[in-house]
């Protein structure tokens, strides 16, 4: 099946489509980079989309009839067999792209990292130390990490009350409890588990996250509750990049 074919295909597939029939075309995206960066400015496109009608008052008859037309001028330019839906999302197709840039051991890191921080968001584990002295919460955080634990610049602003040491997809790792914000939390991870190296968030379903790495280390601000809350939050301290 040429990368032609697969690409007609890719117009009518979306989240939740029937794995078995779906399965051709992303063992093909696994091994063609042209065709996953094909995928991916589509998807780009429709995100762009969706992410403007969170900007206006919610209008669901409206977005279906958007999408319909845009469907439908899809489908005058690419021949198809499917009668999907043609809408699909980016984060499909940045995950795409991680398992071709990175390999699929990055790509599997990424989906746990995303597992774990889940759970911590429901059931962050008990303080082990509790302190407001920085000092004394980095130093502890030094050892739980075997090196040094000081913060990036971004961090700068930011004051602790607690922390404790949990393992984050094999990695040692610490948990420190914002002081100035009970519902926020950082996470900061003994190596590197996303490739993004500015900050990117992400909605759970018991919270929000914003996680990034300087190359060496991984840092998740976990907060429970809404992404806009956690971006107001973020940007009172200054955690902006």
């Amino acid at each position: 099946m040429s990368c032609e074919s697969y690409r007609s295909e890719m117009y009518a597939w979306r989240p939740g489509d029937d794995l078995l029939d779906s399965k051709p075309l992303l063992d093909h995206l696994a091994t063609c980079p042209e065709c996953v960066k094909w995928f991916a400015n589509f998807s780009a496109n429709d995100e762009r989309i969706r992410q403007t009608f969170s900007e206006v008052p919610e209008s669901p008859s409206l977005e279906a009839k958007i999408f319909a037309g845009l469907a439908y001028e899809r489908l005058q330019k690419v021949p198809r067999k499917s009668t999907w839906r043609n809408w699909f999302l980016l984060p499909i197709a940045a995950a795409l792209l991680l398992s071709v840039t990175f390999g699929p051991g990055h790509w599997l890191q990424e989906a746990r990292l995303s597992r774990q921080v889940a759970a911590l968001l429901r059931q962050p584990p008990s303080a082990e130390i509790n302190s407001t002295d920085q000092k004394q919460l980095l130093a502890w955080s030094a050892d739980a990490l075997s090196g040094n634990a000081g913060l990036p610049p971004e961090l700068s602003r930011i004051e602790f009350r607690a922390a404790s040491s949990l393992k984050v997809a094999s990695h040692k790792a610490v948990l420190l409890k914002m002081k100035n914000e009970e519902r926020a939390s950082l996470l900061i991870i003994d190596g590197r588990l996303t490739a993004e190296n500015t900050i990117k968030s992400f909605h759970e379903t018991a919270g929000s996250d914003s996680r990034w790495s300087d190359g060496r280390r991984t840092y998740v601000l976990l907060f429970q509750g809404s992404e806009q809350d956690m971006q107001a939050y973020m940007a009172r301290m200054g955690i902006v990049t």
